[in-house]
């Protein structure tokens, strides 16, 4: 009888730290200027980078992590815009969808409204061409601010037909804000 008590916790201590030993570790994100935060299941890198548009260059403060299956993508855009100028938050989420399916060369294929920490938004699904003849599936979730002109994007591409387990827990992990999360020194990652 202690035996075989002795050899289930044995074989249970194995299995449990193999599936911790297999599981993503969830690597909380704050963006520099602290605009956003998500989580990771790894290490980020980030990236500066300017765009061109009608109204100026845009510059974008960004967070990727890619590998055979997934890319996963969270962005802060400042709009280069007189503060006191009215600024249409709705043409900005136009804008940032339609840019950002053009610029993979996608197709939309849902879309609706969403809300985040007080901000306005969309959830937008859409395909692209992939490798290998492998179409990209994404869902993207992107929100605005008139003052500061500001919009914020978070996406996760998946590279195979398959479902991606580490998607909504992502997607579901941003935070604006005011509820931005900050790592702080000793707390451990959710």
């Amino acid at each position: 009888m202690r035996v075989t008590g002795r050899l289930c916790a044995l074989v249970l201590a194995v299995l449990v730290s193999s599936a911790f030993a297999e599981a993503p570790r969830w690597v909380l994100y704050t963006q520099p200027d602290k605009l956003l935060s998500v989580r990771f299941p790894g290490t980020p890198t980030e990236a500066d980078q300017e765009a061109p548009s009608p109204l100026g260059t845009l510059h974008f403060k960004m967070a990727t992590l890619f590998d055979a299956n997934h890319a996963l993508l969270t962005a802060a855009i400042t709009y280069p815009v007189d503060p006191a100028a009215p600024f249409d938050t709705k043409k900005a989420l136009d804008g940032a969808r339609d840019q950002m399916i053009a610029n993979i060369k996608g197709k939309l294929t849902a879309e609706k409204p969403r809300r985040l920490d007080g901000f306005d938004g969309r959830e937008v699904w859409f395909e692209a061409p992939g490798p290998n003849s492998q179409p990209i599936h994404a869902i993207a979730r992107i929100y605005a601010s008139a003052k500061p002109a500001r919009a914020y994007m978070i996406i996760a591409m998946r590279m195979t037909d398959q479902p991606d387990p580490d998607a909504a827990k992502f997607l579901d992990s941003m935070h604006l804000g005011k509820k931005v999360e900050i790592h702080r020194q000793g707390a451990g990652t959710k």
